[in-house]
């Protein structure tokens, strides 16, 4: 029996999804799709709002309206929603008549504003978000590629991200040049729901100024820490001891729809002094990476990422020592998936396969405010 996770499947709706950069959402409604659901961000006075992009109404695009202070007015017959979902106003009923009681905007379990990103969780997420420390460490400066599209599933990505062997083939003209093909023992360790991956390396790195000058060899140890937090969320820092430098990448999946994902990349680095021009090749060179990885993942003929099964069949695909960071995603992607499937139904929620649990209005409320780092 074949086990794939894909940009759809229920379980992933007790995550936190990046939908946006912050920048993304201003002044006016924002259309984001997540697992293959619509939805609208919008700044509501002082924090953010998030509903499903339909109006109760006649199930128009709320993302079509406009933002009115503290109200989302619905473009199409002009209803008025708070923050909560509740309608105020509904115009052609007159001034002062209540809106019907099911006249109410969806909102997701929560939404938030942080690392830069808007993060929506439709259902209870099982993780927290993930920290990004050398975002709050003085020295570091912070750079954001623009947000790139893949026709490869989140987990295909994520999986990419995690793996080093292919470096000296799909990297031969950035990160991968010169680099051994052999990938030795390192350290994966459980980490809540998520893990750490922990290893050495020599590697080739372009960026040290010192390598064109002559007084730096081209390869040169790398201590990498990747930290995974479920389901798309991903920290990676390389620490170069020799050229005395750290480069951090965060890198977020958003899983729009079955045959589409945007990916959020920033860098994190303390050896670019605030120079623009440094940055900018660093945000050059890192998209260059990127779009290698892309050209080949977005070959693959996958509808989902392979996982481990737990019922004793055999997998799908054949793993070596080598791939222990991606059997650690797949283990860890399945105990997602088989957590959403042990949640019981409630009268008032919706059961199992993702789907919205029963939640207190004040908690509801704590993360819906907005939060920047």
């Amino acid at each position: 029996m074949t086990h794939r996770l894909k940009n759809t499947t229920a379980a992933l709706r007790h995550g936190w999804h990046p939908v946006a950069r912050s920048g993304e959402v201003a002044d006016e409604p924002v259309a984001v799709r997540l697992l293959g659901d619509p939805w609208v961000i919008a700044r509501l006075d002082d924090g953010l709002a998030a509903f499903a992009d339909r109006c109760p109404h006649r199930l128009a695009p709320l993302s079509a309206g406009r933002v009115d202070a503290r109200e989302l007015v619905c473009g199409y017959h002009g209803w008025r929603f708070v923050a909560s979902g509740d309608c105020t106003a509904v115009p052609a009923l007159g001034p002062g008549v209540p809106a019907p009681k099911r006249a109410k905007a969806t909102p997701p379990w929560g939404v938030v504003e942080r690392h830069g990103l808007i993060w929506l969780a439709p259902a209870e997420p099982f993780t927290d978000l993930i920290e990004i420390p050398e975002a709050d460490e003085a020295g570091f400066d912070s750079v954001w590629l623009e947000p790139s599209r893949s026709s490869a599933c989140a987990g295909l990505l994520a999986d990419n991200f995690l793996d080093t062997a292919h470096f000296p083939f799909v990297h031969a003209d950035t990160i991968g040049a010169g680099e051994d093909t052999i990938v030795g023992p390192y350290r994966v360790t459980q980490d809540g729901d998520g893990f750490v991956v922990q290893m050495e390396q020599r590697v080739a790195n372009p960026e040290d100024p010192k390598v064109a000058t002559g007084d730096h060899p081209l390869v040169q140890r790398r201590w990498s820490t990747y930290v995974y937090r479920p389901p798309f969320m991903l920290r990676l820092r390389l620490e170069y001891p020799d050229a005395g430098m750290i480069n951090t990448i965060q890198f977020c999946l958003q899983p729009e729809d079955a045959g589409s994902t945007r990916i959020y990349t920033r860098l994190l680095r303390d050896d670019l002094g605030g120079d623009a021009a440094r940055r900018a090749e660093a945000a050059r060179f890192e998209q260059a990476v990127l779009d290698e990885d892309l050209a080949l993942q977005e070959r693959f003929d996958l509808d989902g990422l392979p996982l481990i099964a737990a019922d004793g069949d055999p997998a799908e695909e054949v793993s070596i020592r080598a791939d222990a960071a991606g059997v650690a995603l797949r283990r860890a992607l399945a105990s997602l998936v088989d957590q959403a499937a042990r949640l019981p139904a409630t009268g008032s929620g919706r059961s199992a396969g993702g789907r919205d649990r029963p939640l207190t209005a004040a908690r509801r409320t704590e993360f819906r405010r907005t939060k920047i780092r």
